[in-house]
């Protein structure tokens, strides 16, 4: 299955469309504006909320909380290490590998590829192609590209 996730232009910054191969609207992300903490809300094609991701200041670093129906499902985080910086998923089994900061990565359980994610070249505007081997995944693989960029957003603010 794949998803396109095409920043809306020229409407509230923060409302991303993601779309199926027929350019049929699947999934619209909102951010909140008036919250504590960064707080974005994923709502299905009959504007049902399915899955919000909500920071938490942990220490230093936040951590993005992912929530069903106020059910705690997962939750990412950036842990820095001497080598490199690592996105940890928590709750689940699953790892991010590859490229996060150049969009060019995949999410995997082992060595089985749960969904690979880039930003499509040459498009107008940014756009980005999300490959989700089983349909069963894609709200909680949307969940987690959400909550990785907005670590990388809160990460740029910081810097």
């Amino acid at each position: 299955m794949k998803l396109y996730i095409k920043e809306k232009r020229f409407s509230l910054r923060d409302q991303l469309l993601v779309q199926d191969e027929q350019k049929e609207v699947l999934y619209t992300v909102k951010s909140e504006r008036i919250a504590i903490g960064n707080k974005v809300h994923i709502y299905n094609q009959s504007k049902e909320k399915v899955l919000s991701i909500e920071e938490k200041k942990i220490g230093f670093s936040p951590k993005y909380m992912i929530y069903q129906q106020d059910e705690k499902v997962g939750a990412v985080k950036k842990e820095t290490n001497l080598i490199a910086s690592d996105y940890v998923i928590e709750k689940i089994d699953w790892k991010i590998k590859g490229n996060v900061e150049k969009e060019d990565y995949e999410i995997k359980k082992g060595f089985s590829k749960i969904a690979s994610f880039k930003k499509k070249r040459f498009s107008y505007g940014d756009s980005y192609v999300l490959d989700i081997e089983e349909k069963k995944d894609a709200q909680m693989v949307l969940a987690i590209i959400i909550a990785v960029w907005c670590l990388q957003l809160d990460e740029k603010n910081d810097g």
